[in-house]
């Protein structure tokens, strides 16, 4: 694939090139309020983390850009059974407030559905994340009890939320 894009986000695939920026973009305090990504990160952990992904059957990742600069905005992953899966995002701070994550999880769970096969797709946020839920919401998912589930990270029990979106009957 090179690249899914709606005339405002582009999804490409992740190049090296882009480790620096990643390493650097996870230290966001918002980010590391509520994503399981370290806060000492480095570009040659996020390297090593891109080279799996080419490899790997069970997970998808791109990066999310600006359609029109390139600008570099966030990451969205998959991790998935065949079946279903669990997608997970970030913006970077330069990106918020512009709708770019409604945006990359409509073209990605779109994608997921046309490219991997999968069923359903899923995606849990912190229950104090208002603007990950409400990314949910527009982006179609539905509240789903049956997939919150609690989890300890970084030291403390997150409370997560979950969200669904099954594929539509042709």
């Amino acid at each position: 694939m090179h690249g899914l894009d709606d005339g405002v986000v582009r999804l490409r695939e992740w190049a090296d090139e882009d480790a620096g920026w990643y390493a650097e973009s996870v230290r966001d305090p918002l980010i590391q309020r509520f994503t399981t990504d370290s806060p000492s990160l480095d570009a040659a952990q996020v390297r090593a983390a891109i080279e799996r992904l080419r490899q790997a059957d069970d997970r998808a990742g791109f990066l999310v850009c600006d359609s029109a600069t390139g600008q570099r905005l966030g990451n969205i992953a998959l991790e998935h059974d065949g079946q279903a899966g669990e997608i997970s995002y970030w913006v970077a701070a330069q990106g918020r407030g512009r709708g770019v994550a409604t945006r990359a999880v409509i073209l990605f769970s779109a994608w997921i559905f046309q490219h991997m096969g999968l069923r359903e797709v899923w995606l849990r946020v912190h229950r104090d994340n208002a603007a990950s839920q409400q990314v949910a919401v527009r982006a179609g998912y539905r509240r789903d009890p049956r997939r919150d589930k609690s989890q300890q990270v970084k030291g403390e029990v997150w409370p997560m939320l979950g969200y669904t979106l099954v594929q539509a009957e042709s």
